[in-house]
C-alpha cells in the first residue's frame, strides 16, 4: 500500500480457466459523462455514467480500457466455481 504519495503498482495475472469460470474485473468510471466503451478483444459494450461508475468488465478488455485515465481498477470478482463431473 503507498503511503504519502508514492504510487502502489502490481501486475495481475489471469488463465483462460479463470475466464472460462467467469472472472471479470470492476473497473471505475470517474467522470460524469455517460460513456459507452467496446471492449478492445471482446467487442462487448460497457456503459458508465456519473450514476452507474462501476460495471464488471471481461479481463480481457480491461487493459485496454484501463489505458484511459477517466477509468480505473477496484477489484476482481470471482466467477462460479469450477463444476465437478
Amino acid at each position: 500500500m503507498g503511503c504519502c504519495g508514492e504510487t502502489v503498482t502490481g501486475r495481475l495475472t489471469f488463465t483462460q480457466t479463470d475466464i472460462d469460470n467467469g472472472l471479470t474485473l470492476r473497473v471505475e468510471y470517474e467522470d460524469g459523462r455517460t460513456v459507452t466503451v467496446t471492449g478492445p478483444i471482446t467487442g462487448e459494450s460497457y456503459r458508465f455514467s456519473g450514476r452507474e461508475r462501476r460495471a464488471e468488465v471481461d479481463p480481457r478488455d480491461a487493459p485496454g480500457i484501463l489505458r484511459d485515465r477517466r477509468f480505473r481498477l477496484v477489484g476482481v470478482v470471482r466467477g462460479r466455481a469450477l463444476e465437478r463431473d
